[in-house]
């Protein structure tokens, strides 16, 4: 399609509803990955401490 450099493409309101419903749906994707993201690490990080602290048992109890 041309246009002659005078003519303004206008969008509808349709249009405009499509494309609020499309960053709408990019950005709640993006949070919900977000805060998975966000557990997995909160996760890792309390196994971390659980494991440290068990090593630090095992190791007082072997230097006894």
């Amino acid at each position: 399609m041309t246009l002659q450099p005078d003519q303004t493409v206008r969008l509808c309101a349709r249009d405009w509803i499509a494309i609020v419903a499309i960053v709408l749906t990019v950005c709640g994707a993006m949070i919900t990955n977000f805060i998975y993201h966000d557990r997995v690490l909160t996760q890792l990080v309390v196994q971390a401490e659980v494991t440290n602290k068990r090593l630090d048992k095992i190791e007082s109890k072997l230097e006894r």
